[in-house]
This record gives structure tokens, sequence and C-alpha cells, in this order.
């Protein structure tokens, strides 16, 4: 590990905190972290309390549509990382609260993967105003469209069959780590050389890590300089499972082959059956309202 590292201003973003010759956060700075963050969750838990007081008194809490969302995830030390800065499940996976008056009032939950980008279509297709556009394969040229659905018919139905897969990416150098053993990273005007596409399934968190061209926006395919694979089939409470990379396990090579053709077909392979599109699809309606 030390031979990573060039210096400790290579470990972690902005902290000033005397970290151990292996980047290391030491364990009671850590203990100091957890509990201004959890006080800080209390605190906006109280305050997104009183929003909802007030919308409620105010005559609006039957007619309104809540969401409560978060942009990222959050990393508290797990796997030695902190903040956002990752493509491990804790710095990609966020909440998603929607409540919709007279349907969620006695409360429902879903284990079908769902994201951001669904949050837009959601609304308009509860609202009742007209679906926004699904980009077809090539958008470059459409000033509006979207790529994700309305996730109403899981309002009717939580277990309803949906998204195969949910997609993140985030790039490196960002800041920490500039350089690998049997890697170097050329020097250029954009920090993003080489871009991580990770993919979740019900069953799996998948990763490559590609050389990027941050010019065209575009990865390479043929040039991968990593890949991570963790199995999430069998929950525990340890860092969402994913402790352990699979990827360049034996046993693992036929789900590794899968789950690299699924990562390339990308999110439009991945919809729900009913949201199955072809070029000539415009846009989807769940018929929920």
């Amino acid at each position: 590990m030390k031979d990573i590292f060039k210096n400790k201003m290579d470990c972690f973003h902005n902290y000033s905190v005397a970290y151990t010759d292996d980047c290391r956060m030491p364990e009671s700075k850590t203990r100091q972290l957890r509990r201004a963050y959890y006080a800080a969750m209390t605190y906006t838990d109280a305050q997104v309390g009183k929003v909802l007081g007030q919308l409620s008194s105010e005559g609006f809490g039957d007619d309104t549509i809540v969401v409560l969302w978060g942009d990222h995830g959050w990393q508290l030390g797990e796997h030695g990382e902190w903040a956002k800065f990752t493509n491990f499940e804790d710095g990609v996976r966020v909440p998603f609260l929607l409540h919709v008056p007279g349907v969620t009032d006695a409360g429902m939950k879903t284990d079908a993967l769902v994201e951001l980008i669904d949050i837009y279509p959601t609304l308009t297709d509860l609202a009742g105003l007209p679906q926004p556009e699904l980009c077809p394969s090539f958008s470059h040229n459409i000033s509006e469209c979207v790529e994700g659905v309305s996730v109403a018919p899981l309002l009717k139905d939580p277990t309803k069959q949906w998204k195969q897969a949910a997609f993140s990416q985030y790039p490196r150098p960002n800041s920490g780590i500039y350089y690998l053993p049997d890697h170097k990273y050329v020097k250029s005007k954009h920090s993003e050389q080489v871009m991580g596409y990770t993919m979740r399934t019900d069953k799996w968190r998948y990763t490559e890590w590609l050389h990027f061209n941050a010019d065209t926006a575009m990865g390479n395919w043929s040039d991968v300089w990593g890949k991570e694979l963790y199995d999430h089939t069998n929950a525990t409470v340890d860092f969402n499972d994913e402790n352990m990379n699979r990827a360049y396990d034996r046993g693992f090579e036929g789900v590794l082959a899968q789950l690299h053709d699924q990562l390339m077909e990308g999110w439009r392979a991945a919809l729900p059956p009913a949201y199955a599109q072809t070029d000539d699809v415009e846009h989807a309606t769940s018929e929920f309202v």
C-alpha cells in the first residue's frame, strides 16, 4: 500500500488529519466524523419533519406529491474511503422516498431497481402531464429526452418485474491516487482519464474501469484498466458485501462475461418490459393516472 501513495496529501479529500503511513484514518478521528455525520442526519430529519408538518397545516398535505432523495451516497470509512468519490455501493446508492397522497398513505416498499433519472418522468406521470420522450440510440441532436422511466406502476404492484440493472459512473483521477503500479496517467488538460462504469443488478455489482477520452466523453472498451465484481446474493451488514472482488477468481468467469455484455448494452436493454424501447418508440406511459 505504501508504494502507491506519493504523500499523504493523496489520501483523501481536504481533511486536515494526521493519517497513518498507509493512509488510514486514525480511530479517534473516525469516531468523531461518524458522530458528526449522524448528528447532521438527525438534524436534517427534524427539518424535513417541520417542512412536511407545515405543508399539512397549510392544507396542502393531501394534494402534494413529495419526493425525498440524495444525489449520491456517502462513505464513513468503509473500505478506507470517505465522502462520495467511488463506485462502491455506499458511494452510489441513495435514498429515494416517494409520497403520493391517497396511494402511499399506508406505506409501501419495493426491492425493484430504480434510479434518480426516474424522478422526472415519475412526477409528470403522477401529475397527469405529458410523458417526456425516451432518448433514442443517437440523441445528440435532440434537445429534450430522458433515460429514466416512471416508477408509478410500482405503486400499484411493488413486486412488478422492473429494471434489470441500475447504472452509475465515476472517473479517475479525480483526486486521491494519481498513479498505479501497472498503469500511468498521462497529464492533460482534463483530470478524467479513466472512467469507472458500474452496474448494480439484483445479485451483483459489476464495474469496469476504461481508458476515457474526455474530449469525446467516451470510454474505450478495448482498453480496460480493471474490473470489480461483488456478490450481493447473500446480504450482510458488512459494507454492503463489497469486501471481496471476485472479478479475477475462478468460478466466476461465466458471471463476469454475462455482466460485461450487459454493461456494454447499457440502460436501454435494462428497461422494464413495459418500457421496452425500439427506435420508433417516442415515449411510454404507465396508465397510472
